[in-house]
């Protein structure tokens, strides 16, 4: 079943009851992007109010979809389009959406005694038997890849010298010219924004780019996941500030991501402008390539987002002391370097990439005190016992909090062993 035959098909009394209304407020769509509104900026306002979500303005192309559908809707009222990338409000509003399949849409009016904004159920869109086809879900995707623009500026000049090296490092040359790419890629839309059609000529100089921009993003994201499978937990932990410092350095772990993120971006207008072009020349296959675009969508924030959770586990796990190693100080100290600068790239890749992750509350090195509970902890009231054999240094503190002893080995605890010898 197609996207606008999934929304037609739902609720459609609400759909009459509402194409009663003598005024629509706000225009929402929903899917698993994200949220996307449309109306005047006080309805806007006292949606984001009543809903506790901020929302972030976005710019829509003449041509693009949603353009389309607000002119109908709002009958040349002047309007603003927000969005909100991956929210609870999506979850409100797209509950019981399949990623790739279900978009919402709903058209939303004010109460006539309390000018509350009043949210109606999922309907069908009211161009939708005039030909729109699957207007409400090429709406959402325009509209969440436009959502990430705004973003990618920052991420160019950082990288300009070393382009060449990661592209080597992670076997990525297809991805060739990654600012000459870019650049005519973000003319191309820009062009669009402006007003003007995507002629075939323009069109035949960037269709083979779609490939290599893909190979090119995976190789990239291949490539930073290669460098932290070099990362042994289980090393000591001078060992392990080595190993973080190769990935950091030598890796270029912080460039790649970077880079990562601009490809991306690339292969989003790439596509935003492949709809425009399937529009235009073959509309029978729009529906069929919305779908395929979501799909690369949705794989690209899947993958990213499994990236950024690895990068988490390294965090807290390569790169702190545990109980066990508290005496390490020349050692934690290079960690807390070396971990600072990967957290640091870590939520700088989140939020450039919009990742709806959990707010990272930070690893931290175990103390010798925590080492001391643990023992404690650890040997119960034989403690007391063995408390000459602790004094005798951190080390063997570190041996007593988390032996290493192969299983089925003499596991005696070093208290009993020291009433022994003592």
């Amino acid at each position: 079943m197609s996207t606008e035959q999934q929304i037609a098909s739902e609720e459609p009394d609400h759909d009459e009851a509402t194409a009663s209304s003598p005024e629509v407020d706000l225009m929402v769509i929903a899917d698993e992007f994200g949220t996307a509104v449309v109306g005047a900026d006080d309805a806007i306002e006292q949606f984001c109010r009543q809903w506790d979500t901020p929302l972030a303005s976005v710019a829509t192309a003449p041509n693009d979809t949603l353009a389309r559908m607000t002119a109908e809707l709002f009958s040349g009222r002047t309007v603003s389009t927000a969005y909100a990338i991956g929210t609870a409000l999506q979850r409100q509003f797209a509950a019981k959406a399949t990623a790739g399949t279900t978009v919402t849409f709903h058209r939303m009016v004010r109460d006539a005694g309390t000018g509350k904004i009043l949210s109606h159920a999922r309907i069908a869109p009211p161009a939708a038997a005039a030909g729109f086809g699957p207007a409400v879900a090429l709406a959402g995707l325009e509209m969440a890849i436009a959502a990430q623009f705004d973003r990618i500026d920052e991420h160019l000049d950082r990288i300009e010298d070393s382009v060449d090296e990661i592209l080597r490092l992670a076997s990525a040359q297809r991805l060739g010219d990654v600012y000459g790419h870019h650049r005519l890629l973000t003319r191309r839309v820009q062009a669009l924004t402006d007003g003007d059609a995507l002629t075939a000529t323009d069109w035949s100089s960037i269709a083979a780019l779609g490939a290599d921009l893909e190979v090119g993003v995976e190789r990239l994201r291949f490539h930073a996941q290669q460098l932290l499978d070099t990362l042994d937990a289980d090393a000591s932990p001078g060992v392990r500030a080595d190993q973080l410092a190769d990935v950091l350095h030598k890796g270029r772990l912080l460039e790649t991501l970077q880079l990562l993120i601009v490809a991306q971006q690339s292969l989003f207008l790439w596509q935003r402008l492949r709809l425009v072009q399937v529009q235009t020349i073959e509309p029978q296959h729009l529906e069929q390539s919305i779908t395929s675009a979501r799909a690369t969508l949705s794989e690209q924030y899947t993958a990213d987002s499994d990236l950024a959770a690895r990068l988490r586990q390294v965090l807290d796990q390569h790169a702190v002391l545990s109980p066990g190693e508290a005496h390490h100080k020349l050692a934690g100290r290079a960690l807390t370097k070396h971990r600072d600068a990967l957290a640091a790239m870590v939520e700088a890749f989140i939020a450039a990439r919009n990742l709806q992750i959990e707010q990272w509350t930070g690893a931290r090195h175990a103390t010798l005190g925590e080492a001391w509970s643990a023992a404690r902890a650890r040997t119960g009231a034989a403690v007391h016992a063995g408390r000459r054999r602790l004094a005798r240094g951190a080390s063997t503190v570190a041996t007593w909090v988390e032996p290493k002893q192969p299983p089925g080995s003499d596991d005696t605890d070093p208290a009993e062993a020291g009433e022994r010898e003592l």
